[in-house]
């Protein structure tokens, strides 16, 4: 009887998870000297095509060794991704070696500016460590200094369109002090909506919990209002907010420690490299670059940071030098 293309497959899969689990098993009894990768006729030297010592040999040590420099958390599923690449690197890399590639002034360049880039990525691995090491104490008076940035509410809110009736500001502020007179915020929407012309599908009045962090600077005022007020008209681009506190609360501090820990050491982080680089300032030749960006915006539009840091325009002095 002729099996199905589907049970074939079914057969096929369950022998490859088979063969996946053995080769993960003989994974973890092999040893550190095991060969996990076997280059034949790659030597480092030219040598006969029927020579078997011709090969390249790399070990468990070694693979894991490079791993633990790319990646120390990389996922097992990934090193055959890996050892596929890195064997074609390794071949390839010897053919131009063999044709003195390595002997050209733009690869020794590039080999002087991938090294800068390597020693940053390891400085900052370090400075990572270092920075992450954070005590229960310092994560207490963190919370502590910055409470306001736990805090969480729920509240009710309006919402005037720029668009359509009822859009002047001067109609909105109508619309806010019904609400502070205690209008349900409900049936104003709903008013607000019909006068736009649409009997339905109104907004939610809702918001849920929201977290005073994760709203837009302009709106975080909101959380300095006493539960049961109502703000005055909150101007967007594409209307206007009225929101009422409902209530508000702080989130408990072992339930946002692992957060500060993190936000703690991504400011320690660059805080110490903002330390490193203030220390050198930077002339630049603007006759070569163009001018430097005079705000901040501009900087960061062209993924620079301002002048005022750590660049400044070259003298006619030193252009001399």
């Amino acid at each position: 009887m002729i099996l199905k293309i589907s049970a074939l497959m079914a057969i096929f899969a369950c022998l490859l998870a088979e063969i996946a689990g053995l080769a993960q098993s003989n994974q973890k009894q092999s040893r550190p000297s095991d060969p996990v990768l076997i280059l034949h006729s790659l030597c480092a030297d030219p040598a006969p095509a029927n020579d078997a010592s011709c090969q390249t040999v790399i070990t468990r040590q070694d693979f894991d060794v490079l791993i633990a420099a790319l990646d120390p958390h990389m996922p097992e599923s990934n090193r055959l991704v890996l050892a596929t690449e890195y064997a074609k690197l390794l071949v390839l890399g010897n053919e131009a070696e063999r044709l003195k590639l390595d002997h050209d002034p733009a690869f020794q360049q590039l080999m002087a500016f991938t090294r800068l880039q390597l020693l940053e990525r390891q400085l900052v691995r370090q400075l990572e460590q270092q920075a992450s090491v954070i005590s229960s104490t310092d994560v207490a008076q963190y919370y502590r200094e910055h409470l306001s940035s736990f805090e969480q509410g729920s509240f009710l809110r309006l919402y005037i369109p720029k668009q359509g009736k009822l859009s002047a500001p001067e109609q909105a502020a109508v619309i806010q002090k019904r609400a502070v007179a205690g209008e349900n915020f409900d049936q104003l929407q709903q008013e607000i909506w019909i006068a736009q012309g649409r009997p339905s599908g109104a907004p939610a009045t809702r918001t849920g919990v929201v977290r005073r962090s994760n709203l837009p600077q302009a709106i975080q005022k909101i959380f300095d209002l006493k539960p049961g007020e109502v703000s005055g008209l909150i101007d967007d681009p594409g209307g206007y907010y009225i929101y009422k506190l409902e209530n508000k609360e702080a989130i408990p501090q072992e339930q946002v420690s692992s957060e500060i820990r993190t936000l703690m050491a991504n400011q320690r982080l660059q805080d110490q490299i903002s330390k490193l680089r203030s220390a050198v300032m930077i002339s630049v030749n603007e006759d070569y670059f163009g001018a430097l960006p005079s705000t901040e915006e501009l900087a960061k539009h062209h993924g620079m940071e301002h002048q005022g840091s750590h660049m400044m325009p070259m003298t006619d002095q030193e252009k001399k030098r």
